[in-house]
């Protein structure tokens, strides 16, 4: 699970920035969402916007998914 510290202005942002340079559609504040073969569901609520890994391709970590999600949302 991973959990970034983010307001509700911040979350909106990061969500149109995520459509338009990762083509993932964060359609509100609690959903799914799927890319390359991973799926991850989304929650986002008291300032905290919390992801876990659903499903990935057998070859590929949960860590190193976290990961990557991680550095989408902070960068």
């Amino acid at each position: 699970m991973l959990l970034v510290a983010m307001t509700e202005e911040e979350f909106r942002t990061k969500a149109a920035e995520l459509l338009q340079l990762q083509g993932i559609h964060l359609s509100g504040p609690v959903g799914k969402v799927s890319k390359d073969g991973v799926t991850a569901g989304y929650t986002h609520a008291n300032d905290t916007l919390t992801v876990h890994i659903i499903d990935k391709p057998i070859f590929v970590s949960r860590a190193y998914c976290e990961r990557r999600i991680h550095d989408w949302l902070t960068g």
